[in-house]
């Protein structure tokens, strides 16, 4: 299922055409210079006749180890190569990210059946399953692949490069500004008078492991049937880009990046 907005790029050899529509369209880069060249763990150029093209893969992260990110992008680098001209974007969400990158899933097909280059690299343990509130389309498939690559310690799972932390604030201190899963018990929730609300991973909020939920996303988690003041108690497994505020920190921004387990 795809968002009622979605807009979807196509690349042609002799022409580049921009339209919306809710089928997805062919991207045939022009096979000069690089053509298709990755140029992160999640993202790559493509080259046409038109220009030089940013796109990244929607709903995905890769690890911030530098060692994993290069495996990441040759296994990346080695899909798109099989691809070739018949790669296929579908964007989704707002279609450009900050840095101006059109995002969107790709695909293309091979004798045996459709291939999803990100359902192909979270299956490997290549990447994460990253949704964002505007990009989530297809995040609930993703992180089924993700649990069941983990599970058989496919890829980087294997090699403790991705890894699901606790929530102890010293060990998260060393992995600020960057993505990453963590599982713990919530000692309790609160809110602040902004309508803020805390999940709170210690007894002291100050130092202590804690995930935030603005008042502009609770609805969203109100609509997944998911109440994030009543999960103290409980051991869940949260996703996101982990900062410091106070202690250690994630922001959520949609349902999907909370799992309950019990």
């Amino acid at each position: 299922m795809y968002y009622n907005f979605r807009v979807v790029f196509t690349f042609l050899i002799s022409f580049f055409l921009f339209s919306c529509g809710s089928d997805s369209v062919p991207v045939s880069p022009t096979r000069t210079g690089e053509g298709l060249a990755t140029y992160s763990p999640v993202s790559f150029h493509l080259q046409t006749i038109e220009g030089s093209f940013e796109i990244r893969l929607a709903e995905v992260e890769a690890p911030n180890d530098e060692p994993a990110r290069r495996r990441t992008r040759a296994a990346l680098a080695a899909l798109l190569e099989e691809a070739g001209a018949n790669l296929e974007l579908i964007e989704t969400g707002t279609g450009e990210d900050r840095y101006g990158r059109h995002v969107g899933h790709a695909e293309f097909d091979r004798e045996a059946g459709r291939v999803w280059i990100q359902g192909e690299l979270v299956s490997a343990g290549w990447l994460m399953a990253a949704g964002r509130a505007d990009s989530r389309a297809r995040i609930g498939r993703l992180l089924e692949l993700e649990e069941r690559a983990r599970a058989m310690r496919s890829g980087l799972w294997a090699s403790g490069q991705l890894v699901v932390r606790d929530p102890d604030p010293n060990g998260l201190a060393q992995h600020l500004d960057s993505y990453q899963i963590v599982r713990g018990r919530v000692i309790d929730t609160g809110a602040a008078r902004n309508g803020r609300v805390y999940l709170n991973f210690g007894l002291d909020w100050r130092t202590d492991f804690t995930v935030s939920i603005s008042p502009a996303h609770l609805e969203r988690f109100q609509e997944a049937g998911l109440d994030p003041m009543a999960l103290a108690g409980h051991e869940v497994r949260v996703r996101g880009w982990l900062y410091r505020e106070n202690g250690p920190m994630i922001a959520l921004d949609h349902p999907e990046a909370i799992e309950q387990f019990d």
